[in-house]
């Protein structure tokens, strides 16, 4: 999944600083440092796992199969 985040990571990056929102050094920041890559991955991980257990609450209190 890590490197479907960094591709998400180069992209949104890109079209970030194309549109004059961020500039070339936070664009650096973001593309380059580890440390971004690696909570952005944590967020990621943590949305899904999130979204499947909620998933799972609704099923089961509304009787579907799990």
């Amino acid at each position: 999944m890590t490197v479907w985040i960094r591709i998400a990571l180069y992209i949104f990056a890109g079209w970030l600083a194309s549109s004059g929102i961020i500039g070339d050094e936070v664009k650096g920041i973001i593309t380059t440092d580890p440390t971004v890559a690696d909570t952005i991955n944590l967020a990621v991980s943590a949305a899904i796992a999130s979204g499947s257990v909620l998933w799972w609450k609704l099923a089961k209190r509304m009787g579907w199969k799990t």
